[in-house]
């Protein structure tokens, strides 16, 4: 993989992400599409959102309309010519076994002891106290809510005075023999011991994404010991996710320092050039490379002391940017051995009194159960942290009557392409209006522009009545921000 994916960052010029979408190619091992995270798009010319498969010959380019649509995934399909081929050798891949993902009650009994083992820390309850969330909104939810995984103190950045972060899989000797100390196997022991149930066997965890098998040899030994793990795609803060049950069922993971890309402005007349750019220190290195991709030629290099940067090669002016790459990752073991395959949820993110219900306990269950069942109005957003903020906030901003004519819960999908998946939950949840909020670059963003007309498309269609919320989009990007800076909010009927 690692020959294929160089080959491809040169070709493309820039970064590439692996995604969890199959490569329908390779039907029998597990190989993913690549979004396009710094490179660029062969079809389009942006650096994002786009993908391509792992020989470079197909791209699923995200902006550029042609006969091939793809109904169910968004984009359109095109097969590129020779020049963008790359080697692919399948005896690199292997499969790995994997479980159908659990149902979402063992997903919130899971998702709980993770974070029992990896509470919020301090700067990110820092962090989340800067985008408006007080101690009591963060605690809302009690032991279901925000957490920060590390692998290592070094990866926290914590210093040696604080304690280090636990070993999931501890390694020990007693009486000349080798042992393993697996907590996840030890929560689940002690669960049955309490319980007397036998649901709460040493496997409940298969089927829970973020959690896989790890296994090790032991030196000069023949021993090898496995054992469940769990692990985020990157260090970070841990963003929950909840179902209409008020089951915590998902973890984005949000980096705390987020990769640099390049995105060329301006291009240079006659040339096509791509820039390299160090995340951590923003040095860039500009090359010329020829039309089929072959080894280019340097010509500038510095430190990107703004965003906008503009240069000159013989006189003749050019300009590239610099981007911030994704900041949100889902917590996933899709492609690990023993991990949990199935869809990322949506944000369900209830007003503050239904939100800190317990769905474990019976009476809280009834009443989250009764609360499904009534006719109501919700808003709708983007992004799972946006949609939890701004549930946080719509009862300190609108009157009782307002919230039953604009609603007072939130849903949120990961992105705006993803807008199909409300309708599902919409029904669900008895919604007969709907509110929506979608981030007012959405005005100047044609392909977000064009998502949000087919979301409104969509929900006419299915018969809901529409309003769309506006705010002054100089001032607030999202709803979240708009809500917490107390800007004024209109709404704009849709007939």
């Amino acid at each position: 993989m690692t020959n294929t994916y160089e080959t491809l960052v040169q070709k493309f010029g820039g970064n590439l992400r692996e995604t969890n979408m199959q490569d329908t190619d390779y039907k029998d091992k597990k190989v993913y599409w690549l979004e396009f995270n710094g490179a660029s798009c062969p079809i389009c010319g942006h650096s994002n959102w786009c993908m391509v498969n792992v020989t470079g010959t197909k791209v699923i380019c995200q902006r550029v309309a042609n006969d091939h649509k793809l109904p169910n995934l968004g984009g359109y399909l095109y097969k590129l010519d020779d020049s963008y081929r790359v080697n692919f050798d399948e005896k690199n891949y292997r499969v790995a076994n994997t479980f159908k993902k659990a149902p979402d009650s063992i997903l919130d009994l899971l998702y709980r002891s993770v974070l029992l083992a990896y509470p919020l820390l301090d700067k990110h309850r820092t962090a989340l106290h800067n985008r408006g969330l007080d101690d009591e909104m963060l605690n809302l939810h009690k032991d279901r809510g925000f957490g920060s995984f590390y692998t290592t103190r070094k990866e926290a950045n914590l210093d040696d005075s604080v304690a280090p972060l636990f070993s999931q899989m501890q390694l020990g000797k007693a009486n000349g023999e080798y042992t393993i100390n697996n907590i996840w196997q030890n929560v689940l022991d002690n669960l049955q011991k309490q319980t007397n149930d036998s649901k709460y066997n040493k496997d409940l965890w298969q089927g829970v994404p973020g959690f896989s098998m790890k296994s090790f040899s032991i030196p000069n030994s023949t021993q090898v010991f496995s054992g469940p793990v769990f692990k985020a795609p990157v260090g970070g803060l841990l963003v929950p996710y909840y179902n209409i049950l008020n089951e915590l069922v998902g973890f984005q993971s949000r980096v705390d320092n987020v990769s640099l890309w390049a995105k060329v402005t301006k291009p240079l007349p006659g040339a096509n050039i791509q820039v390299m750019i160090d995340s951590k220190t923003r040095e860039y290195t500009v090359t010329i490379i020829g039309r089929k991709h072959t080894a280019g030629v340097k010509i500038a290099s510095g430190i990107a002391s703004s965003n906008i940067v503009d240069l000159s090669y013989g006189g003749v002016p050019y300009q590239f940017e610099v981007v911030e790459g994704g900041k949100y990752f889902w917590v996933s073991s899709s492609k690990d051995e023993g991990g949990a395959t199935g869809k990322m949820p949506i944000q369900v993110a209830y007003n503050p009194f239904i939100a800190k219900l317990d769905p474990t306990h019976p009476d809280d269950r009834k009443k989250i159960k009764d609360y499904i069942a009534k006719p109501k109005s919700v808003w709708l957003t983007e992004g799972g942290l946006k949609g939890f903020i701004t549930s946080a906030y719509l009862a300190k901003t609108f009157s009782d009557t307002k919230l039953d004519e604009v609603g007072r819960d939130v849903l949120a999908v990961a992105g705006v392409n993803s807008y199909r998946h409300f309708l599902p939950i919409l029904k669900k949840l008895n919604v007969t209006t709907v509110t929506t909020a979608y981030d007012m670059d959405f005005q100047s963003n044609e392909q977000v522009k064009a998502n949000y007309k087919n979301l409104i498309s969509m929900l006419r269609e299915n018969g809901f009545k529409v309003r769309i919320a506006n705010w002054d989009g100089d001032k607030a990007k999202g709803i979240d921000d708009a809500l917490v800076q107390k800007l004024e909010i209109n709404f704009a009927e849709v007939n």
